[in-house]
């Protein structure tokens, strides 16, 4: 008896092969592909065939795209986003450049009040706005001068 060749692969329509691609997932796909074509006659088995032959699929159609089609944005619109990209970028820059001004203020004000209310009036910072450098210098936090200070020791007796 003579043995009927079987093909290795079934035939796989170019919309099955751009949904294939589209799809993240063997779920999203096994789902769109029955929304897509809903008079299928293909099972559960045969679609998952097309799921597993997707990097087949995605190796071969970057070749079957012209060059031109693939390379759909153009430099002029790239350029354009880089220069839209940096303008917003610089925003922020200057946005947070303030924030940190308005943050070492508070700060510096906070600190005097805590030094007027310790009574370590003494020890008073400058204000932040008259450095010429870009970096204000480090704040003491006002709790180390008191734990700077030598503390006696506390000795319990009977």
């Amino acid at each position: 008896m003579e043995k009927i060749p079987v093909r290795k692969y079934q035939v796989v329509e170019e919309a099955e092969i751009d949904l294939v691609l589209q799809c993240k997932d063997s779920r999203e796909f096994y789902e769109r592909y029955l929304n897509v074509f809903p008079d299928t006659k293909k099972g559960l088995d045969s679609i998952s065939k097309i799921w597993k032959r997707k990097s087949e699929f995605a190796k071969k159609r970057p070749l079957s795209i012209p060059a031109k089609e693939a390379s759909a944005i153009s430099t002029h619109e790239i350029g354009a986003l880089v220069a839209e990209q940096t303008k917003i970028l610089d925003e922020i820059a200057v946005l947070t450049r303030e924030q940190i001004d308005v943050s070492q203020h508070i700060l510096a004000e906070l600190t005097r009040q805590n030094q007027i209310l310790t009574g370590h009036a003494e020890h008073t910072l400058q204000d932040p706005a008259k450095e010429s450098s870009l970096h204000a210098p480090g704040v003491p936090h006002p709790m180390q001068e008191i734990v700077s200070k030598v503390q006696t020791p506390i000795l319990v007796g009977s």
